[in-house]
């Protein structure tokens, strides 16, 4: 079934105007985002904006102001997704390099061709553990106690992941529980991960100095 028909909601005429031809998109960046919206229209059989009064937008409106908000007094943790780039910029693609011979190697052979290790120790733990784990569309997840999947990840990719969470652009300098605990709930998971991540934390220089 095609899609046939959308209808977007915008707390400004500025969009609508510039989409109908009625206003031209003199800044750069509006011009992005006008042809990124119009490119966008050409794929459906109908297009519309509906402008939203601000009475009525009051959750976008309080979102937008979010990200200067100050969390001091809030009690409970408040989880926010800075993003990095724009939605315009145009993201230049690397071919990934995977990786070989990993711990998941033999649990996805296991669940794609049920082959086994010759050692039968060896084959009796992958029996095991196979049940934890499942494959879409060629990547292993593991399925967790909440009934959601994690994405599990090589040595290489695992690295990346706890220096981006702990010291990364949105990077926290948290305990090795806690950068754990973030990591799992953005989805991803691999057997050494309790380790690795207090290996390279206690490695960091300036948690080595303020730590208590």
């Amino acid at each position: 079934m095609g899609i046939k028909a959308l209808k977007v909601s915008v707390d400004s005429q500025l969009v609508s105007n510039q989409m109908n031809g009625t206003f031209e998109a003199r800044d750069p960046a509006m011009q992005k985002y006008l042809k990124l919206a119009e490119d966008m229209a050409k794929k459906f059989e109908r297009f519309s904006i509906t402008q939203v009064p601000r009475s009525m937008n009051k959750k976008a409106d309080a979102l937008s102001k979010l990200a200067t908000s100050m969390f001091s007094h809030f009690t409970k943790d408040i989880w926010v997704e800075v993003l990095s780039q724009k939605s315009t910029d145009v993201v230049q693609e690397v071919a990934p390099i995977d990786e070989v011979d990993t711990w998941m190697s033999p649990i996805i052979m296991y669940l794609k061709h049920g082959t086994l290790p010759i050692d039968g120790v060896a084959a009796r733990k992958i029996r095991m553990k196979a049940p934890s784990y499942t494959l879409r569309d060629g990547i292993m997840f593991k399925k967790s106690f909440t009934a959601l999947l994690l994405r599990c990840v090589g040595p290489n990719e695992a690295e990346t992941i706890i220096r981006e969470v702990h010291e990364g652009t949105c990077g926290m300098h948290a305990g090795f529980r806690t950068v754990m605990g973030k990591i799992m709930r953005l989805g991803y998971f691999w057997q050494s991960m309790y380790r690795d991540t207090e290996e390279i934390i206690k490695a960091f220089a300036s948690c080595q100095r303020h730590t208590p």
